[in-house]
């Protein structure tokens, strides 16, 4: 039996672990981004914190000012030539095919040199509103023959893409340590190294002050993950009748459970350890991909991958195109808010795998229970934000941020309003996000977060909560009426980002 995962001090094998005490730790990454900035390391105001958002003085202008639009997305992929002529194929109550030019922002018809967004430039034409306008609207020329290819192809040529399957794959991480090593480095809770209770039954790790405990325990020890949600007990291999709900992912034994495994041999198998986390898968698969409408022409709409290795969730092929679409354009928003974020022990990419909702062989870093929440002012994401939902109790939010341009307009808070008011309705009752120190005041102040409670942090102990270095974790308590068009409190003019 491997109760413990002590902290290897050989620096070739282990260079993310400080030699001495397992309670500290040596920042990786500030290397690499002092160099980015033309320092070093030992430059202590030239370190910059992994989950900050990128400063205006240091960010790139271009990437930033990048229009948050499908358009602009299938332009920047090479796909569909800026300016290139469109025409509107469907069903239409005027004589002739509608024809304009795509820019990144929307389109510009040709016959009035009015400005409209893809939905527009459908009503514009006298198109029918039950018409797909991606299927509708097509683009001259690109295939070198004539035709006209619609947009909807074209969004499907560019998720093709080399360098865009990348971001789909559950991913098999391999552990830093000696061969045979199957654990991961990191604490589960608190994402950080250092001497590690290893799980009897996965690879998860953690710190025995993280768990509340006071001395490495003599008997296996197994994680919330493995042991049954509702009994507590342990659940091995030997365990014959058992299921892992759709929900929260948490295992539990089949005759502990009221509910009963939902088959349908035309939608994947679906098991929920509990009444309430089969209500909020159901309503959480109604909402993926509705477009809700907001005043001033904004909406609020929720994003999720819905392959099979992604959970359980179903939607049509229209809405799965246009939902991975405006994933694509999401994580182009945030990877120009946020600076490079890597985990410090498996050098994946966050941001791009919580956008994706990729999983892992890992616990800690399995990320297919996210969702992505937008805001958009006609075509354009202008706020996005990643949500998890731990069953009732507890919900995060890992990632938040306005584009650039929308800055200080009061987007964060109506997206907030979003979020809280679907988490009112699974009847979810706590919010957490993470938060630097400079930031702590800004959460508090304008948007209601404090710091956890106790009942909190015991829940958190038995969830996997994603968490970075130097960062708090703050609560809020689901409010229970929600006005989506209130008008939310100034935003903080420095930064945009929950952490």
């Amino acid at each position: 039996m491997r109760a413990l995962k002590p902290m290897n001090l050989n620096p070739s094998k282990k260079e993310h672990f400080k030699t001495g005490s397992s309670n500290k730790k040596r920042r990786l990454d500030d290397d690499h981004f002092a160099r980015k900035n033309g320092g070093t390391s030992s430059s202590k105001s030239q370190k910059i914190s992994t989950r900050r958002s990128k400063r205006l003085e240091n960010s790139n202008p271009k990437e930033t000012q990048k229009s948050a639009t499908i358009l602009a997305w299938l332009i920047d992929s090479k796909i569909v030539p800026d300016n290139a002529t469109i025409y509107y194929t469907g069903t239409t109550t005027q004589d002739g095919f509608k024809k304009g030019t795509i820019e990144a922002n929307g389109i510009v018809c040709t016959c009035c040199r009015s400005f409209f967004t893809v939905p527009g430039f459908q009503v514009h034409t006298g198109g029918r509103i039950i018409d797909n306008p991606y299927d509708a609207i097509g683009v001259d020329g690109i295939q070198g023959d004539g035709s006209i290819t619609p947009l909807s192809q074209c969004m499907e040529s560019a998720l093709q893409k080399r360098d865009e399957p990348e971001h789909h794959g559950i991913k098999h991480v391999t552990t830093k340590g000696s061969d045979g090593d199957i654990y991961d480095d990191a604490c589960m809770l608190c994402a950080d190294g250092g001497n590690l209770i290893c799980c009897e039954q996965c690879n998860s790790t953690f710190h025995v002050k993280c768990l509340g405990m006071q001395v490495v325990p003599d008997e296996p020890y197994y994680c919330s993950y493995c042991a049954c949600k509702l009994c507590g007990k342990p659940i091995t291999k030997r365990d014959s009748s058992w299921l892992t709900c759709s929900l929260c992912e948490k295992q539990y034994h089949v005759k502990c459970s009221k509910e009963s495994l939902t088959i349908d041999i035309n939608r994947f198998p679906r098991a929920f350890c509990e009444k309430s986390c089969r209500s909020i898968h159901e309503k959480l698969e109604s909402k993926l991909g509705v477009k809700r409408m907001l005043e001033d022409d904004l909406s609020w709409t929720l994003l999720h991958r819905f392959d099979r290795e992604y959970g359980s969730y179903e939607v049509g092929a229209t809405k799965r195109l246009e939902c991975y679409s405006k994933l694509a354009v999401a994580f182009r928003l945030l990877t120009a808010c946020f600076e490079p974020i890597r985990d410090r022990h498996t050098r994946i990419n966050m941001i791009r795998n919580v956008v994706y909702n990729c999983g892992s062989d890992y616990q800690r870093i399995n990320f297919r229970r996210f969702f992505t929440g937008i805001i958009e002012k006609g075509d354009e994401v202008i706020a996005v934000a990643s949500i998890r939902v731990h069953g009732s109790n507890l919900a995060e939010i890992p990632f938040i941020a306005t584009a650039e341009p929308h800055r200080n307009k009061g987007m964060c808070g109506k997206l907030l309003n979003g979020i809280e008011s679907d988490l009112q309705d699974f009847g979810v009752r706590t919010l957490v996000i993470p938060s630097s120190s400079e930031t702590i005041r800004v959460w508090n102040e304008k948007y209601g977060f404090n710091p956890l409670k106790e009942e909190t942090k015991k829940e958190i102990m038995k969830l996997n909560v994603l968490m970075f270095h130097d960062c708090l974790r703050m609560q809020k308590t689901i409010r229970e009426r929600i006005d989506l068009n209130a008008e939310p409190p100034q935003e903080c003019d420095r930064r945009t980002v929950a952490c």
